[in-house]
């Protein structure tokens, strides 16, 4: 079986548990002391990193079948459609760098894109939109020295593969 670890997890499915894990313990420390209103208004305030960008596929690596499916390539990003000012200047690093992005998709399940992806072959052209985590932040929990695209899905985002001409939330 191909290796499906992700840095030093077992998968990425694990790598994004646990990351997604240590935000909301992060976030529950520095509440800790703040009456239930301000806690209140700080969770309503909190928004995700999401971005939307044009890309290349470069490689399809393996399935991550450990736990949740997830479909994993790797990407060149060729162009940041909708930027979000939290994680702009990591995108634009890896435009002007032209480093290879990790993108997770949860496929197979009603979490994810319930059915195949079709078209993702290398050089394929790729509109996403997703969760943006940095390659510092991703590389400091564990996980690969990249930046990672994610929750690529519904309710949150989308992929669109360009041959065949179709989109997936």
């Amino acid at each position: 079986m191909a290796d499906q670890s992700f840095g030093k997890f077992r998968s990425v499915g694990e790598f994004l548990e646990s990351y997604k894990a240590a935000q909301e313990k992060e976030l529950a420390e520095a509440e800790k002391e703040l009456p239930f209103d301000e806690r209140v208004r700080r969770r309503r305030q909190q928004t995700r990193n999401i971005v939307e960008v044009a890309a290349r596929l470069h490689e399809r690596e393996p399935d991550d079948t450990d736990g949740d499916r997830h479909v994993r390539l790797l990407v060149n990003v060729t162009e940041l459609l909708e930027g979000n000012p939290a994680v702009n200047g990591d995108v634009e690093r890896v435009l002007r760098d032209v480093e290879d992005v990790f993108v997770a998709i949860r496929i197979g399940d009603s979490m994810g894109i319930t059915q195949d992806i079709l078209g993702l072959d290398a050089g394929a052209g790729l509109d996403l939109k997703g969760e943006w985590i940095p390659k510092a932040s991703a590389q400091s929990h564990g996980g690969r020295a990249m930046s990672v695209l994610h929750f690529t899905h519904h309710p949150v985002g989308f992929i669109c593969v360009d041959e065949p001409a179709a989109c997936y939330s």
